[in-house]
C-alpha cells in the first residue's frame, strides 16, 4: 500500500485492516479494524478528514475525497467497485453502495440502506434508513425487505473475514 503523509496529517490504519498494495491512502485518514481496502482504491483527505469505521469495505477502484469538514463512514458499510464518495457526507452503519455509484457532497445515507449499482445521489441528498434507492438521480424504490437486510449482514460479515484472510494469506508471486 502507498500511504502518504500530507503536510502534518498522517493516515491512521488499524493493524487488523487490509489495504491492498496498489491502494493510495493520503493525509487525514483513519481506517478502522477489519476493514478491506481493495486494489487501486484512492482515499484522499487533503482538505478534510475521512473516517472509515470498523468492518467496512472500500472495493476496487473506488475514490473517496473530502473538501472540508469530514467524510464519515460508520461501521459495516460496503462501497462497491468504482464508486465515488465525495464529502463532506455521512454514511451511517450497515449500508451497501452498489458498484459504480456516485455519492455527492453533503449527502447523508441512513442505516440499513441499499444504494443500487450505478446510482447518483445528487448534492445534499438525504436517504432515510431502511430504504433501497436507485437511478440517476437516485430515487426511492422500496423499503428493505428481509432478503436485502440479510444480504447486507452477510456481505459485511464476509468482508470482515476477508480482511483477515488477506492479511494472513495473500502472497506476491514472482514468475
Amino acid at each position: 500500500m502507498t500511504v502518504y503523509k500530507f503536510e502534518d496529517k498522517i493516515p491512521e490504519i488499524s493493524s487488523t485492516a487490509y489495504v491492498q498494495p496498489s491502494a493510495s491512502i493520503i493525509g487525514n485518514v483513519k481506517i478502522g479494524a477489519q476493514c478491506f481496502i481493495g486494489p487501486s482504491a484512492v482515499i484522499r483527505a487533503d482538505f478534510g478528514r475521512i473516517i472509515i469505521n470498523s468492518g467496512c469495505a472500500v472495493e476496487d477502484n473506488c475514490v473517496l475525497h473530502c473538501e472540508g469538514d469530514s467524510l464519515i463512514i460508520e461501521d459495516d458499510v460496503i462501497v462497491g467497485q468504482s464508486s465515488i464518495v465525495h464529502g463532506p457526507c455521512l454514511i451511517k452503519g450497515n449500508v451497501v453502495i452498489g458498484m459504480g455509484s456516485i455519492i455527492s457532497t453533503g449527502c447523508e445515507i441512513g442505516s440499513y440502506s441499499f444504494i443500487g449499482a450505478g446510482s447518483v445521489l445528487l448534492e445534499g441528498k438525504n436517504i432515510p434508513g431502511g430504504n433501497l434507492v436507485a437511478g440517476y438521480p437516485a430515487e426511492f424504490k422500496k423499503e428493505l425487505d428481509e432478503k436485502l437486510l440479510t444480504y447486507i449482514k452477510l456481505s459485511t460479515e464476509g468482508y470482515r473475514l476477508l480482511s483477515e484472510r488477506y492479511l494472513k494469506g495473500l502472497k506476491v508471486m514472482m514468475p
